[in-house]
């Protein structure tokens, strides 16, 4: 895929979980999409009844969100130097999302990824928690599955990309190969 980052392939799921880092990496952007609640002109009674639905059935929420994915950390060497990345602009979304907590602490510094851990079990799908941790926020949710889409190439430098580099903000999930 990228031999000379290391990167194996560009859409990673949550079956990679295990081999995946999350430390790092920068959220330039993060979106809820695909809820749009019930329909405006029900009825009293019709509305009650949308709460009826079967709670193992697949949301339509997603949620998104745009990074700067760490492939991997070069080690200096020379001591005392700062470290070089590779570092791929992505996408990461969760799908039937469910359960939204948590805080954003500041919405004025950029977000830092910490960590990314399941808290709960994969199967049944519909009762995996998901907990996704950084610098001034911190997430729990549901959601069954998450799928990240590498969009272009990794750029060996800093850990940080400038927005030319990764092609500005979005939400893409076409890979780059």
């Amino acid at each position: 895929m990228h031999p000379e980052s290391g990167l194996t392939k560009a859409r990673w799921t949550d079956q990679d979980l295990d081999a995946m880092s999350w430390h790092a990496c920068q959220i330039h952007a993060l979106a809820v999409t695909d809820d749009e609640g019930p329909p405006d002109d029900l009825t009293p009674e019709e509305f009650l009844e949308q709460d009826d639905l079967d709670d193992t059935a697949p949301s339509g929420m997603a949620l998104h969100f745009d990074l700067d994915y760490i492939v991997r950390r070069v080690k200096p060497s020379v001591p005392g130097r700062s470290y070089e990345f590779w570092v791929a602009p992505a996408t990461l979304i969760f799908g039937s999302v469910t359960g939204i907590t948590g805080d954003l602490r500041s919405i004025c510094l950029p977000l830092e990824m910490r960590n990314l851990r399941r808290l709960g079990p994969a199967i049944p799908r519909h009762e995996a928690r998901w907990h996704l941790e950084g610098r001034d926020f911190d997430l729990r949710f549901h959601a069954w599955d998450f799928g990240l889409h590498i969009r272009r190439p990794p750029r060996y430098g800093r850990r940080v990309l400038r927005r030319a580099d990764r092609g500005g903000i979005g939400f893409d999930t076409r890979p780059f190969a």
